[in-house]
């Protein structure tokens, strides 16, 4: 579902956020673009041969061999009928909706975070879905 009100959070929180939900290695932490709701992985926008600042930043589809202006790829993404597309944060329509407040007062406009892939811990006392 995509967020609609702006989510800010600091640098930690949003560290804090990426680990509990996919866990410490950063590249298996997985954004959801704003534009067109493809989910991709900061190992995706290596892959795609992307710039480190654009993950969680700019659409993946940026990267790949359609890339950036091809109007079919950002068509069918507009229109709902999937992504990845060319959506740049950085562009005229700020669509990023978790905003990073930085200790400068600068503020980072990302990507939401994908649903987690990461179970989480067991809780003594407390049943599990197998009940165990």
């Amino acid at each position: 579902m995509p967020v609609t009100t702006p989510i800010k959070m600091t640098p930690e929180e949003w560290r804090a956020e990426a680990i509990s939900r996919f866990g410490p290695n950063k590249m298996k932490w997985r954004f959801v673009c704003p534009s067109c709701s493809h989910v991709a992985s900061a190992e995706d926008w290596k892959e795609a041969g992307a710039p480190e600042g654009s993950v969680g930043f700019s659409c993946v589809g940026r990267y790949q061999p359609e890339g950036p202006g091809d109007e079919a790829l950002a068509a069918a993404a507009f229109k709902g009928k999937g992504g990845p597309c060319n959506y740049s944060g950085g562009g005229l329509f700020g669509l990023n909706p978790v905003h990073v407040d930085l200790e400068d007062g600068k503020s980072v406009h990302m990507f939401a975070f994908a649903e987690a892939t990461v179970q989480p811990l067991h809780t003594p006392g407390k049943p599990t879905e197998t009940g165990v």
